[in-house]
Order: structure tokens, then sequence, then C-alpha cells
């Protein structure tokens, strides 16, 4: 594990996107007359929170989970998150608990699809979360990245990061304003990111000048137009229903609404948003959806992953997948100087 950035890959500001004068415990920008701290060993360049917790919240809850952290196991520390995390169902905590820990494992094949050549060499993973790409990529890549705005994930994936003795530097920080300069990666992953951004549009403009020319992008997201159980709320068809009327519904049924923050996007929006800024689609499919995505699912819902699996096999369902299953996945390049689009 590691703070200090690779060689050949600096932090600046993410504000104005000037140098940075490194310090004990802080990097400073002095063009903006800001320090940007260092906490529990990862620099912290917000400018903002996420939409859950203010950031005083935020980082009283990542010292919690720091603290919790030195004494105990990684999956003692998952558990622990969602003991002083109140606003989820019981059903979607064992869910999620089971996804992260599983989460090398399930997320093994994104980086099959972006196995890297002598020219695609540094990987950043934007919304990292607790790190399971970050462990399935060691050893493919020269310098890996782990981004995330959430503090309290960054100190969980550190946990993980150092049980496991793989290597990647992790940062806090926005994805609408990324502390690297222009063109400092050569691919970069966002997976299940798009949902819970501010702006999508200024998240996938970002990721783009974060790219070198003909950089992969990898991303993935929920379908706003799935017609079972939708991947973040457990209710089938929960996308189709208007915004207040979402909203009653999941309050209802969940004591919450799990998607008051989320953005709700289809495959087709997407696209056409990452076309806008300067991508060329290479794949567009449903969601590889890994065995071990079973676990801490009720029996009915796990048959029903047991089915998609199988489906997946056939190319006229991955077509009615992809429009109205519960997830899919985009693979794209960056257009550089002079470059075409080769999507037809």
């Amino acid at each position: 594990m590691q703070h200090e950035p690779a060689p050949d890959v600096s932090f600046v500001c993410p504000c104005c996107k000037g140098p940075l004068i490194t310090e004990s415990s802080s990097y400073a920008c002095h063009n903006c007359a800001v320090n940007y701290p260092i906490l529990f060993e990862i620099p912290d360049f917000r400018l903002r929170s996420d939409r859950y917790l203010n950031l005083e919240e935020e980082r009283a809850k990542a010292a919690r989970l720091y603290e919790f952290g030195l004494k105990a196991s990684f999956e003692d520390l998952i558990k622990f998150y969602y003991s002083i995390t109140y606003d989820l169902p019981p059903d979607l905590v064992l869910r999620y608990q089971a996804a992260i820990i599983a989460a090398p494992e399930r997320l093994h094949h994104i980086v099959s699809d972006l196995t890297p050549k002598a020219d695609y060499d540094t990987l950043v993973d934007v919304g990292c979360g607790t790190g399971g790409l970050l462990v399935a990529a060691q050893g493919r890549y020269r310098a890996i990245f782990g981004v995330d705005i959430a503090l309290r994930w960054l100190v969980i994936c550190h946990k993980r990061l150092r049980d496991m003795n793989a290597k990647a530097t992790l940062v806090c920080a926005d994805v609408e304003a990324l502390p690297f300069p222009s063109g400092s990666f050569s691919q970069a992953v966002a997976a299940d990111l798009v949902e819970h951004v501010y702006d999508i549009d200024c998240t996938v403009d970002e990721i783009s000048r974060l790219l070198k020319p003909q950089g992969l992008l990898w991303l993935s997201a929920s379908n706003r137009f799935c017609l079972g159980p939708h991947p973040l709320t457990g209710i089938w068809a929960t996308g189709f229903l208007p915004g207040r009327s979402r909203a009653w519904v999941l309050k209802k049924l969940r004591g919450i609404d799990l998607l008051r923050f989320a953005n709700l996007v289809s495959p087709g929006a997407l696209v056409a948003r990452l076309e806008k800024h300067s991508f060329d689609i290479l794949q567009v499919r449903p969601r590889h959806v890994h065995h071990a995505l079973g676990a801490g699912y009720a029996p009915v819902e796990r048959g029903l992953i047991a089915l998609y699996r199988f489906a997946l096999r056939f190319s006229l369902m991955q077509s009615l997948l992809l429009r109205i299953g519960p997830a899919f996945e985009v693979i794209c390049r960056k257009l550089g100087p002079g470059s075409r689009r080769v999507r037809n």
C-alpha cells in the first residue's frame, strides 16, 4: 500500500490543476491556498462529500472504521461497517456483504477484458469502493490507482489491500474533480459508478480527460428498464415508475427511498453520452454475472441469477437482456486526434 503516486503519475490540485507541494501530512496548493490532508494513509482531495454524509460525518465514520480495522479481520470490518450504517434493509445488507467479500473473483473478468499490452500499463479504478478490482488487477499493470469519493470505503479498501499484500495508490476525490494531470492513464474502470455521481456528463468528461488518446474505458451500470428485480433495490421494474411514485413504493416496501440520489440510466442513453465526450464504443452487452453473486440472495433470486447466466449463452437472449436485463457493461476507447469511430 502507498499514498505517493507512481513515478510518472503525479498529483495536481483538483480545483485549478496546478502543482502541489508535499508536506508532512498534506498536499498544499499555493495557488488556491488549500491544504488537502492525508487521512488514514490516504490523501483526501475532495472539494465536497458524496450525497449521503457531509465531510465531517464521513471522516468521523472513516475514523471509527480505521480504528476497528487495526485489530479486526477484513470480513469483521465489513460487518462492523453495516452495523453502524442504519438505513439499509437486512436482506440487502447480507447481499452487499457477500458481494464485497467475493469482489476480486466477481470482477476478474474486467481485467481479462482490459488485458494490458505494452502501451496499456496504467490503470485507474474510479469509484473503486472496497478494492475488489484492485486486487484482481495485481501483477498486470505498472501502476494501479483506486479513487473514490467515500473515504469510509477507502479505509475498508486499505484494509483489504494490506491484508492481501496488494499494491495500489488510493486517492479520495470527487470523480468530477480528479487530482491527476490530463492523459495520466492508459485504462480506466468505472464499475457501477454513474448511478451515484452528481452529474454523468461531467463525470464522463473528467474520465476522458484522464485517459491517454486511444485509452480504454470499461464501465457498467444498472439498467433503468429492468423488468425484474432492480439491482439497487430488489424491487421489480422499479425504474419504470415516475419519481414520486417510485419514492413512495420504495419507502413503503423498503422503509427508505434507496434511489433518492441515484441516476437511472439505460444502455442507449449512456452510450449517447459517451459518444458525446469523444468515446468510440467497442462493445455494449448485458452485465457479466459471476456465480459467486448468488451468495446473500434468497433461493428464488438465486434461481433468477442462474437463469440469467444460462440465457447469456444465446445471442438472441443477450440482445433482449441488454434492453430489459438488470445491468449492462460498455467497453469504449477515447478517440485521439484524427481518430475515427469504428462502431456502426
